[in-house]
C-alpha cells in the first residue's frame, strides 16, 4: 500500500515537472522580433503647414510664385536613398538652354550663411521647402541655384566657396524629392555683392544663397 502511494506521488511530481517546462517554454504570439528589421510609419511625422494657394501671396515678403497649380496639403517629404550615390553627378541633365529666367520669383526666399560656412542654416528649411513645393507642383519649371561670397579671401577660395554654399542647398530640395536632372548650381564668387559696405552687416548680406526660376519658353 505504501509502495503504490510513492508511486502516484512520483508519477503526479513528474508530470507537474512536465507542464512546468512546457508552460515555460511557450512565447506569447506576435512577439518575436526579427533582427535586422525596422518599422516603416507611413506617415508624416513633421507635417508641413498648409501653404496658401500659388498666386495668393504665400511667399514672406508677399512675393507670389508663378505657374499656378494646385497647393499640396501637408505632402510626405521623405529623405532620399542614401545608396543613391552620384546623386549631383545627375544634376542639370534636364535643361534644354531654352528656359525663361525669373529672378524676382524665389526673391524674398533667399538664403543666407555664416562667415567662411556652407552649411545651410536651420532658420533657412523652411524657405527651401517652400520652393520645393513650387518645383513638385510645377514639374515643367526648374531651377538655378547660386552661390555667392562676401569679399573676404581669395577669389578662387570664394567661387570654391560659393559652389559648395549653392550644392548645400541642390542637396537639401534633392532630398525632398525634387528630382536632381532639374536643378543646377552656378558660383558667382564675391563678383555680385548685395551690399557694397565693408562692414559686418553688408559682408552677412552677400554670403547668400539665391533661387532662380527656370520655366519653359513660350
Amino acid at each position: 500500500m505504501k509502495r503504490i502511494t510513492l508511486i502516484n506521488a512520483t508519477a503526479l511530481g513528474a508530470a507537474a515537472m512536465l507542464l512546468s517546462v512546457s508552460c515555460k517554454s511557450q512565447k506569447p504570439v506576435g512577439l518575436t522580433t526579427i533582427p535586422g528589421q525596422k518599422t516603416i510609419v507611413a506617415s508624416n511625422p513633421n507635417p508641413l503647414p498648409v501653404p496658401t494657394p500659388i498666386g495668393g501671396g504665400g511667399i514672406p515678403g508677399g512675393t507670389t510664385i508663378p505657374g499656378g497649380g494646385q497647393p499640396l496639403v501637408n505632402p510626405i517629404i521623405q529623405p532620399i536613398n542614401p545608396n543613391n550615390a552620384g546623386l549631383l553627378n545627375e544634376q542639370g541633365h534636364g535643361f534644354t538652354g531654352q528656359e525663361m529666367e525669373d529672378r524676382e520669383a524665389f526673391a524674398a526666399l533667399t538664403v543666407y550663411f555664416e562667415y567662411d560656412s556652407a552649411a545651410v542654416h536651420p532658420d533657412d528649411f523652411e524657405k527651401i521647402k517652400l520652393v520645393a513645393l513650387h518645383l513638385i507642383q510645377n514639374p515643367t519649371h526648374k531651377l538655378m541655384v547660386e552661390g555667392h561670397c562676401d569679399e573676404r579671401g581669395t577669389e578662387d577660395y570664394n567661387l570654391s566657396l560659393g559652389e559648395r554654399r549653392a550644392l548645400s542647398v541642390v542637396d537639401e530640395l534633392a532630398r525632398m524629392n525634387v528630382g536632381a536632372a532639374r536643378l543646377r548650381t552656378l558660383s558667382q564668387g564675391e563678383k555680385v555683392p548685395m551690399m557694397l559696405g565693408a562692414d559686418e552687416q553688408s559682408f552677412a548680406e552677400n554670403r547668400r544663397g539665391e533661387f532662380v526660376l527656370l520655366m519653359p519658353a513660350q
